[in-house]
C-alpha cells in the first residue's frame, strides 16, 4: 500500500478510536439523560452508530489535519547521476 494512503487510514483510524471512547464516555456519564435516550431508543444501537459514526468522522479528519501539519518537509531531491547544472550567462541590464 502507498504510504501515503497507509498515513490517511492510520490517522483516520485513530480518530475513530477517540470517537469511540468519547461515545462510550457520553453514554457512561449521561450527561442531560443522552446516554439513557439513546440506549433506549426504539431503533436499537442505530442512534449510537449514526452518532459514533460522525464523531469518527469530526475526530478522523481533526487527528489526520494535524498530523499533516506536524509532518516535516522533506529535503529536496538531489539531480540525477550524470546531470549537472549548466551556467547560463545573463546580460546586465541598464537603467
Amino acid at each position: 500500500m502507498h504510504s501515503f494512503v497507509r498515513f490517511i487510514l492510520l490517522h483516520f483510524a485513530t480518530g475513530f478510536g477517540i470517537a469511540a471512547l468519547f461515545v462510550g464516555a457520553l453514554l457512561l456519564a449521561d450527561p442531560g439523560g443522552i446516554g439513557g435516550l439513546l440506549l433506549s431508543a426504539r431503533e436499537g444501537a442505530w442512534p449510537a452508530l449514526l452518532l459514533w459514526l460522525f464523531t469518527g468522522l469530526t475526530f478522523g479528519a481533526v487527528q489526520f489535519g494535524a498530523a499533516l501539519m506536524l509532518l516535516e518537509e522533506t529535503p529536496p531531491r538531489r539531480p540525477a547521476r550524470g546531470l549537472q547544472p549548466v551556467p547560463a550567462r545573463v546580460p546586465a541590464r541598464r537603467r
